[in-house]
């Protein structure tokens, strides 16, 4: 027998008696289910009916001699804690993720989820989990799969960035809950897996110095996301996933962050997934890229905890020490900082920015030099009322609408905010006014929320994916949109007394992830539970097939029928979009720069009086986007 056959034969022995010593009804399950696939005879005469079981699955990784111990629910299969990086603490803090190679015959025990990277603690909202276990060693995923997905089932995957604003977060939320999603996509007959990850956060993620820049020690949060993909690219097929079939999906700055994946690197080296889905995000929200506001705050916080050597906060001396302070103190002092300063959350005090490496310039200027990962489909949307409760809601005058948003712009001119207000003007908004149901919210409220709206997430997505196609990242007619006018969290928003948030930022998620027992006193009526399931519907064809359910005719592409005349423009003069719920239903628009109103549908004539060729032309005009920073 040959050496290396006896070296494997030892090595799986190994591994094997390491499973029996730990888990031996287990073992005895995996012997059951992949006996055949393997071709191990078995010394058991009879094959057991698995179907009503409750051992948990294992998977088997071979080539590297792991086993990975899962749990089971409702049909669903579930592997947590899986991590895809060494402890982020003390050496490693700071710096890019270093792989972590588990020792052979290691049994990884994923039947429970672990921490949360640091992040404030306590309470966040009502239908998301409570923040209480945090530590550095937290770069982790989760797998979720049909119960029984055989070893070589080939099966697609959907990778999920989680949200948070970059200060907090992690794909152990209940909010992220897949379950729904995995059993539908079954029942229709498109089977995937779901993989969510956990990457670092806040100043532990996007801290900033000369120091870190010189060490290529930046964005490490982003670089987290890029090996827990390459990760999935790496290990998926042990457990019944398709490497060559990943579709990134994001939410917020999840989705935001791929856009910057596509841009990292000036798109020299191929992104580790196929195809994406950008829910409310995109890389031009990312405001004041190549600003000092994150060196700044970074050094605020090595001046708070007594870091500063020598006065210098940029030096190797000052990063030494924050490596070597303890993480507790770390995470309070940051995260009061942020959330002093960005209430209530801490978004956008710490977040991606230049580096001259992973991001080597604007993000708006990278996509205009088409430097970045081409042929990636895209569907990227938008919901409804996104920047309601960026809005406080005591806005009543001109500057409190510009305040709104100016907490994070700091650099627009006063031509530009005075523009601004002319595009937005206060009678388009006094129809929105319901003082008996909303209580005293002013017309000026709704106007700083479209206002919003518009700067975060709807004209930064729409130019994205303008210049995606125009640029040469994709063909035309694999660039979607969608716009969700519809919310499951009504009874949430007025038990917590606002109302007038209506189909705010987070409500297309249980939809896509076919929640059917959202908590937190959410709609879990018959209509939103079966528009979860046409939403979720739409979403798995498009990462088991490249089409959302339906088709074209169904949901045509963003730049349907678009000329190369047309796409020499620097913004589209005509757009096609899904919309998902509302009165309107589910149905296919269409608006035009210009267009005329009287040929239009009720549903594009509610679209059409968002103005959103001209106040986005604007907004993502040259000189906005350097006032801006993106």
């Amino acid at each position: 027998m040959a050496r290396g056959t006896i070296t494997w034969l030892l090595g799986l022995g190994a591994l094997i008696f390491g499973l029996l010593a730990v888990y031996l009804e287990p073992f005895r399950e995996l012997l059951l289910q992949n006996a055949e696939y393997y071709e191990i005879k078995l010394p058991f005469s009879t094959r057991v009916d698995r179907v009503d079981r409750v051992d948990p699955p294992v998977v088997f990784d071979f080539a590297r001699e792991l086993a990975y111990m899962g749990s089971r629910s409702d049909g669903v299969e579930h592997f947590q804690n899986i991590f895809y990086a060494e402890d982020t603490s003390g050496k490693n803090r700071f710096a890019p993720p270093v792989r972590l190679n588990h020792a052979k015959g290691t049994v990884i025990n994923a039947t429970q989820s672990g921490a949360w990277c640091p992040q404030g603690t306590g309470d966040i909202l009502p239908f998301t989990s409570q923040v209480l276990n945090i530590s550095e060693n937290c770069l982790s995923l989760r797998i979720a799969r049909p119960k029984n997905t055989a070893p070589d089932a080939k099966l697609p995957v959907m990778v999920w960035l989680h949200g948070g604003g970059h200060a907090l977060g992690s794909a152990s939320d209940i909010l992220y809950q897949p379950d729904g999603l995995v059993k539908q996509a079954v029942t229709d007959g498109q089977p995937l897996l779901f993989v969510g990850i956990n990457y670092r956060l806040g100043f532990f993620s996007f801290a900033t110095s000369k120091a870190l820049m010189e060490a290529k020690h930046t964005n490490v949060g982003l670089r987290d996301q890029r090996a827990a993909l390459g990760w999935v690219r790496d290990n998926i097929e042990n457990f019944g996933g398709d490497p060559q079939r990943v579709t990134a999906i994001g939410q917020s700055v999840g989705a935001s962050d791929i856009s910057l994946q596509l841009i990292a690197y000036e798109g020299k080296y191929d992104v580790p997934f196929q195809q994406a889905i950008m829910m409310s995000g995109a890389s031009g929200l990312n405001f004041n890229t190549m600003s000092d506001l994150v060196v700044n705050n970074s050094a605020a916080v090595a001046h708070g905890v007594g870091c500063i050597k020598n006065g210098d906060s940029q030096s190797a001396e000052t990063l030494q020490c924050l490596r070597e302070t303890p993480f507790e103190l770390l995470t309070n002092l940051s995260v009061t900082a942020s959330r002093t300063a960005r209430p209530p959350f801490g978004e956008a005090f710490f977040y991606p920015t230049y580096d001259g490496d992973f991001i080597t310039d604007r993000p708006t200027e990278l996509m205009r030099a088409g430097k970045f990962s081409k042929g990636v489909p895209v569907i990227a949307s938008w919901v409804a009322n996104e920047g309601a409760w960026y809005a406080p809601p005591t806005t009543s005058t001109d500057e409190d609408v510009l305040s709104t948003f100016g907490l994070w712009l700091t650099g627009h001119s006063e031509s530009t905010k005075a523009k601004l207000l002319e595009l937005y003007p206060l009678a388009d908004f006094e129809g929105m006014v319901r003082p008996d149901y909303d209580g005293p919210i002013s017309a000026q409220y709704y106007r700083a929320a479209q206002l919003s709206k518009d700067i975060w997430f709807t004209c930064p997505i729409l130019d994205f994916a303008w210049q995606y196609v125009k640029n040469g990242g994709v063909e035309p007619e694999k660039m979607r949109l969608y716009n969700f006018n519809a919310t499951r969290y009504t009874p949430v928003f007025e038990n917590m007394g606002v109302p007038f948030w209506r189909v705010a930022h987070l409500s297309d998620i249980p939809y896509v992830l076919n929640n059917q027992g959202l908590g937190g006193g959410a709609d879990n009526s018959a209509p939103q539970l079966e528009l979860s399931k046409v939403v979720s519907r739409n979403i798995v064809k498009f990462v088991t097939s490249g089409i959302p359910e339906g088709g074209d005719k169904a949901w045509p592409s963003a730049f349907d029928g678009v000329t190369k005349d047309e796409l020499k423009k620097e913004f589209p003069s005509k757009v096609a979009l899904k919309l998902f719920g509302g009165p309107y239903g589910n149905t296919a628009v269409s608006v035009s720069k210009g267009g005329d109103e009287a040929v239009t549908t009720e549903a594009e004539r509610a679209l059409s009086w968002e103005r959103m060729f001209e106040r986005c032309e604007f907004i993502s005009s040259e000189k906005v986007r350097e006032e801006s920073g993106v």
